[in-house]
């Protein structure tokens, strides 16, 4: 069950059934996402029409709406040959109490992508009231599939969860497409980029906890290091993002830097940025509803030296000078150091670059999670309760 308001979960989700099904899993995916491609080409996919068009209602009636349309999905559930319900929407509190009032007699499976960190975040009020609840877990006697170690343990130790009915599997990340090439100058060209000089590449939301004004503060330092350097900066343009867009490039504007930085959209081929960079930065200054970062997987996966900060389960991931540099978050200072510090040493940035894409194909790859799935699928199928 897809929902798409948060990118970073509905590429997550998209992810995991391509993975699920890569094992040999037979899977039915229920959407509301009445334009997904996947819906358009797949018998396996049905789209659930949303029950209150909230679009043009106040907030209040998105509310009602998970629920109304939750009960759709729980209905078709309970009347399907599916043995165990996998959920990964953002919405998965409404669902979880309707799956139980409704009494589906699957076993559910509630996939969470976050730590524990970002509970007191608008977007997680529900689930914070849920945690506290016991509602995940314990209450509904649901099983729970974390992405990190301090949500299992938040799950196992704090929320006294019956371990057996606690998960982990990753993110899993296609390698066949975030992969190393050598046709830098070719993606250079083609995304209208100078072939001589050097490019250093932030990919994500400008959301203040993302660090992006860190990294503009800290390319000034990097920018006198190294007069040739652009900052790349790719984002998510939609409306939500332009008060974040404007901020920055106020920013750029106060720190001379506009002819240094250049502000574009996502590509359609985001695999191609993390190709033609000479770095990847990731400045995070707290954890994010994603966590670890997708596209830190993805920048590890293809091949390019990342730069972060140790904030959230990235440090469960990104190792200092073994697959990774790390940078200390909310240091601006430190952030330029460490980026001076890889582009003078290019040798060390193509041994942390070839560790990264190692660890990634052997944890975090399609084959290795689909396993993982596939195991979790089958203690669950095997120990319902």
């Amino acid at each position: 069950m897809l929902f798409p308001p948060a990118e970073g979960y509905h590429v997550v989700s998209r992810r995991i059934i391509e993975a699920a099904t890569n094992a040999g899993i037979k899977n039915q995916v229920l959407t509301i996402e009445s334009n997904a491609e996947s819906a358009n080409n797949n018998e396996n996919w049905t789209v659930v029409s949303s029950k209150v068009s909230s679009r043009f209602l106040p907030t209040v009636f998105s509310g009602f709406d998970d629920f109304l349309t939750s009960a759709d999905v729980a209905s078709r559930a309970r009347f399907s040959n599916c043995n165990l319900v996998h959920i990964l929407n953002v919405t998965k509190e409404p669902y979880a109490i309707v799956h139980n009032f409704l009494r589906v007699k699957k076993p559910l499976l509630v996939h969470f992508y976050h730590s524990p960190d970002v509970l007191t975040d608008d977007i997680f009020l529900m689930r914070n009231i849920a945690f506290k609840a016991g509602l995940h877990g314990r209450l509904l006697k649901s099983h729970v599939l974390t992405v990190n170690s301090s949500m299992y343990r938040f799950f196992t130790e704090k929320l006294c969860v019956n371990p057996e009915h606690v998960h982990f599997a990753p993110f899993p990340i296609d390698t066949n497409v975030f992969k190393p090439t050598n046709e830098k100058e070719k993606l250079r060209e083609k995304h209208g980029l100078p072939l001589d000089r050097l490019v250093v590449a932030y990919v994500g939301s400008l959301q203040p906890a993302r660090g992006v004004g860190d990294l503009v503060t800290a390319f000034r330092s990097i920018s006198d290091k190294f007069p040739e350097a652009l900052l790349l900066i790719c984002h998510p343009q939609r409306e939500e993002e332009r008060k974040f867009e404007n901020q920055i490039r106020e920013q750029i504007r106060t720190s001379k830097l506009d002819k240094k930085v250049i502000i574009t959209g996502l590509s359609s081929r985001i695999n191609d940025v993390y190709n033609l960079a000479d770095v990847i930065v990731l400045p995070l200054t707290r954890a994010y509803w994603v966590d670890p970062p997708i596209v830190l997987l993805e920048a590890m996966s293809s091949g390019t030296p990342v730069i972060t900060t140790p904030v959230g389960a990235i440090n469960e991931v990104a190792h200092d000078r073994e697959n990774a540099l790390l940078a200390k978050p909310d240091n601006p200072l430190n952030l330029a150091q460490t980026v001076i510090e890889l582009l003078q040493n290019p040798s060390e940035a193509r041994k942390i670059a070839r560790n990264a894409r190692e660890i990634i194909v052997q944890k975090y790859s399609y084959e290795p999670v689909s396993k993982d799935l596939l195991k979790i699928y089958n203690s669950i199928l095997t120990n319902p309760d």
